[in-house]
């Protein structure tokens, strides 16, 4: 099999968004925040109540047989290009936010316009709160078509725990505060997804899980029993991060994100460009772990010697090939035991 292309440094401007996501919905803001913009665009910015960016949020002009879809960024920008003037009927989905359509009367020169996603709350999360219950739920959906999935496996790696999507596509696995995790979602006709999360001490996490239906290959499922193993037995010297403690760095590179993540520091593991990287479980000899972007990675396993026990990725590593490169600091940190031997990289977006 092919391995898939892998994003480097030598891509730039390289950046990870997330596949189309799900349900979702919107409520216009003050039309009197309503600003002028470029011909033919239709642009702003959507946020939560809160005031909180909604990112992922898929967007649709319509106007007779034509349609013109976007999906907002991160810091919650979108932009509906080339829409000429007349009346459009404007439709914006995101998962866990109100379903609403609305039309806009598009002027020549284009328009601004903010907008106020209203969440939903789900029935169950006011019974959750009063009963201070602990642990990670959410909800799957289709990525494509915008709809929950009921059936969808989730399954918590490290552990012989896991749960099956209800009719609305959410689910709920207790947990102890204070934790990290990682998920595996996967159902028939899907791409299945490695999905990190950390349980705050204060209650529970929610997620959003859209899984598509690419023509892209899934995760294998032999690489996926192999990482569930190796959680299940790594030694306290591993260090195990998720994406939000890796964004939280504000480091674009991996190698960086890394180095400043506290469960790295807490574990006192070096991190140097020496060690042998996998990407989404295939070996990659020869690159480096700072040819590597912040945003792609989703979870990472950080392995010095001797504290990965399984011995998966020793196995898997191709004989003879070599590791990442060797650098000053690598030869004066010798062949320590806290200096990381494997770096294993699950990406955010499979």
């Amino acid at each position: 099999m092919t391995p898939p292309p892998l994003r480097t440094r030598s891509r730039p401007g390289a950046r990870t968004r997330l596949l189309r996501v799900l349900l979702c919905a919107a409520v216009l803001a003050d039309p009197a925040l309503a600003q002028q913009g470029r011909p033919g665009l239709f642009a702003g910015r959507l946020r939560a109540p809160d005031g909180a960016a909604v990112d992922a949020a898929a967007l649709r002009a319509t106007r007779g047989p034509r349609t013109v879809i976007a999906y907002s960024e991160r810091d919650g920008d979108f932009r509906l290009g080339g829409l000429g003037a007349g009346r459009w009927t404007i439709a914006v989905r995101k998962l866990g936010f109100r379903p609403l359509v609305f039309e806009i009367e598009m002027p020549e020169e284009g328009l601004r316009r903010d907008l106020t996603l209203e969440r939903t709350v789900p029935e169950d999360v006011a019974a959750l709160a009063a009963a201070n219950w602990v642990g990670v739920r959410g909800i799957v959906g289709d990525a494509r078509r915008e709809s929950p999935l009921s059936g969808a496996s989730v399954l918590l790696l490290g552990s012989d725990v896991s749960t099956t999507t209800d009719s609305a596509g959410m689910f709920a696995i207790p947990l102890a505060r204070g934790r990290e995790l990682a998920l595996r979602v996967e159902r028939g006709g899907y791409v299945t997804r490695v999905v990190s999360a950390v349980v705050p001490d204060g209650g529970y996490t929610a997620l959003e899980i859209p899984l598509d239906t690419s023509l892209s290959p899934s995760l294998d499922g032999w690489m996926l029993r192999d990482l569930n193993a190796r959680l299940k037995y790594a030694t306290p010297r591993a260090a195990l991060v998720g994406s939000r403690e890796l964004q939280a760095t504000n480091e674009p590179n991996l190698w960086a994100a890394l180095e400043r993540a506290p469960t790295v520091i807490r574990q006192r593991v070096v991190i140097t460009r020496a060690a042998c990287i996998f990407v989404d479980g295939i070996p990659r000899p020869g690159i480096p772990v700072d040819a590597l972007f912040t945003s792609d990675a989703e979870f990472v396993e950080v392995y010095p010697p001797g504290s990965e026990l399984t011995m998966t990725l020793q196995r898997a590593w191709p004989q003879g090939a070599p590791c990442g490169v060797r650098d000053n600091s690598a030869l004066r940190y010798g062949n320590s035991r806290q200096v990381a031997q494997f770096i294993a990289v699950w990406s955010r977006v499979p």
